[in-house]
């Protein structure tokens, strides 16, 4: 991933670029709070620090350390994307003296909303949308039957994630999105991953692995698949096993028809697709099948699932496809905070494209997921950061009632809320890359912190 784009954001020694304005707000401190250390809202803090050089800025997390998905979405052999968390330690590094850091903290339930309202000139909502699509057919409570979101939690070190049954040759994955392929490639590189950030009890449940046999299966045809080239490419290229995509004749030429008349980025995803139409072979097979509507998880006597019924929408018929574990990546629901006001849709209403509908006249935004729903990757996810950065420095400058306000720290230290700073967090990524090291990886994750926390 190209990443001087968030150079250009964060760092403080990097020109600024022509399109970014500057705003001063002359003697008045703005105090801000952002909700949630993951890429929106810190793509929008890198930016507010330079637009209003006055401004003072707090950032909170639920989660017990920073970056969000970053380091617990990311895959691990994708190092290279979450390398932008090194700029964002330098951004806290750099900006001490105006920007400061309180992970273990859950807007809402641990400091209400409103206390945010009172305490901040401006409140910038960046949280993510986290709560996974439920499967909703019958059999889906049963054993070893969970979401891409569970299975990304565990692999990447998430605390209390629970490890998943890899005892059967059979693996189910529905979703025909990136999550869906992050899943079917950490399930079949277990060799690749021991020099990555992949906690290492993770590593050895993945190493001992049954799995050989994963079927990758979407609602819609393969002209719908939501994959990333990148991320497909990197399926077929996976050492060891057979990657083949189920295609008839008359879906291939369907699909070669309208080729043509695809945008590029879309025809070199589907001539992917389409190299890959063959017969499976070999031992360790990663079969992509279209079409297939989930009906229902079969399960044993012990009540483990066994197989998953579908309706092939092309022939009418239906199959069941015998699997040990079921992996469903089928999208995420908005989670709105308590306190924040809901749409019809039960997603955060939104006044505008960037400021949520607040009762009077708190001044609230919302940027990324929480916004607008899960939808594109972390470039997209900084552009939208960077427009309402713009917003709120505009609306900052604006207004006469800017100042006098001092953030919610004494509220967390008379409420006994044992929270992270930055100090804390570097003690834990000094310790985590040093317990890396002695292993020849990256970092060994640690899972627990209540040793760091700043407790009252």
């Amino acid at each position: 991933m190209y990443l001087s784009p968030w150079r250009t954001l964060l760092v403080s020694t990097t020109r600024e670029p022509a399109s970014v304005r500057w705003y001063g707000t002359g003697k008045k401190v703005a105090r801000i709070a952002i909700v949630g250390s993951g890429p929106a809202g810190l793509f929008s803090c890198g930016s507010l620090l330079r637009r209003l050089p006055d401004s003072k800025f707090d950032v909170f997390d639920a989660a017990p350390v920073p970056y969000g998905l970053v380091r617990y979405g990311v895959a691990p052999d994708h190092q290279e994307v979450k390398n932008c968390t090194n700029i964002f330690d330098r951004m806290f590094e750099t900006n001490r003296d105006r920007l400061s850091l309180f992970c273990n903290v859950r807007i809402g339930s641990d400091v209400a909303v409103d206390d945010l309202t009172k305490n901040y000139d401006a409140i910038l909502l960046a949280y993510g949308a986290h709560r996974p699509r439920p499967l909703d057919i019958p059999g889906s409570s049963s054993t070893n039957v969970i979401s891409g979101s569970d299975f990304v939690s565990w692999y990447n070190g998430v605390p209390n994630a629970k490890a998943p049954l890899l005892d059967d040759p059979n693996v189910v994955i529905i979703g025909n999105g990136n999550v869906a392929l992050d899943c079917a490639r950490i399930l079949s590189t277990a060799k690749l991953l021991g020099n990555t950030d992949i906690p290492s009890d993770v590593l050895a449940v993945l190493e001992s692995s049954k799995v050989t046999n994963i079927k990758v299966v979407g609602r819609r045809g393969p002209e719908n698949v939501s994959f990333t080239i990148k991320e497909l490419r990197e399926q077929f290229k996976v050492p060891v096993w057979d990657t083949t995509v189920e295609m008839d004749e008359e879906q291939v030429k369907q699909l070669e028809e309208v080729l043509p008349k695809m945008a590029r980025p879309r025809k070199r995803l589907m001539k992917v697709l389409l190299d890959g139409v063959r017969p499976p072979q070999g031992e360790k097979q990663c079969r992509f099948l279209s079409f297939r509507i989930p009906e229902a998880v079969l399960p044993n006597n012990d009540g483990r699932i066994s197989a998953v019924r579908f309706l092939n929408k092309r022939t009418g018929c239906k199959e069941e496809i015998p699997c040990g574990l079921l992996i469903y990546s089928i999208g995420f629901q908005t989670v709105v905070l308590d306190g924040l006001p809901k749409n019809d849709k039960g997603m955060l209403a939104m006044r505008d494209g960037s400021r949520v509908d607040m009762p009077g006249d708190a001044f609230v935004y919302a940027a990324g997921w929480c916004a607008h729903g899960p939808r594109g990757v972390i470039v997209d996810t900084q552009q939208e950061a960077v427009a309402v950065a713009s917003r709120i420095a505009e609306d900052i400058t604006a207004r006469e009632d800017i100042g006098g306000r001092h953030g919610i720290q004494s509220i967390l230290d008379e409420k006994g809320i044992n929270y992270l700073t930055f100090d804390e967090w570097k003690k834990i990524d000094e310790a985590e890359v040093k317990q890396g090291a002695e292993k020849g990886k990256v970092r060994e994750k640690m899972r627990t912190f209540s040793g760091f926390l700043r407790r009252h």
